[in-house]
């Protein structure tokens, strides 16, 4: 079943969140881009704020090195998520951090849709102990169906799924892409700027729009069985 992740800056954030129906709670720092970590301290006190209720993660940033890698896990999350790069580069970053920290939480391996994601490198996450894999844009001027083909969007999800891994899709999402990316049951949709005050993700989450994002779900996930 596919659940909803929707990013949140801080506790207050993470409570509305969660009460309006959202199914994972991920500290993220949007002025920072689009991976941008949030104070240890500050996801300790989302993570309380959830209190166990549903699962949670923590954005790590662009570049971040093994002790702010270790910090972030520190701060109880579920899972880390890390940005990485194409080619020998991610490879080797995800070694490193598989062998440095899948012992000590769960990890993500984000890639950008928008910067030529190195999707052979979903097996090597699996391998280097990483739990998950999700795409997402670091544009946030457009979205993911707008910069990748669902053709390829497809490929990943089934490179996920060959790999036993979780996999995640994320990039300026909106209500709407709902009905398009569901009937490739990825395990993870996530949302910011598709739920906040003016679909602005620098503003603050409006739960009413992720009470109408549950409701979407909802029908189209009805909708995707009775077609089955």
């Amino acid at each position: 079943m596919t659940r909803i992740l929707v990013s949140v800056t801080n506790a207050a954030e993470a409570a509305a969140a969660l009460s309006a129906g959202a199914q994972l709670i991920d500290a993220k720092d949007p002025a920072k881009g689009a991976l941008g970590a949030l104070p240890p301290t500050t996801v300790k006190a989302i993570v309380d704020a959830v209190g166990g209720k549903v699962e949670t993660s923590a954005a790590a940033g662009d570049h971040p090195s093994l002790n702010q890698l270790i910090d972030l896990a520190s701060a109880g999350a579920d899972y880390v998520k890390v940005a990485i790069p194409g080619g020998d580069e991610g490879a080797a970053m995800l070694s490193l951090i598989g062998r440095s920290l899948a012992g000590r939480t769960k990890l993500v391996a984000l890639f950008a849709a928008d910067k030529e994601p190195a999707l052979d490198l979903v097996p090597v996450a699996a391998m280097a102990g990483f739990s998950g894999v999700m795409l997402d844009t670091v544009d946030k001027s457009a979205g993911l169906l707008s910069v990748m083909e669902m053709a390829d969007i497809a490929h990943f999800v089934a490179a996920a799924r060959r790999a036993k891994v979780m996999v995640g899709l994320a990039g300026s999402l909106k209500i709407v892409d709902v009905g398009t990316l569901l009937p490739l049951k990825p395990d993870l949709l996530g949302f910011r700027g598709g739920v906040c005050i003016d679909g602005d993700r620098s503003q603050a989450l409006d739960p009413s729009k992720i009470r109408a994002l549950m409701a979407a779900m909802a029908v189209h996930g009805i909708r995707s069985t009775a077609a089955e």
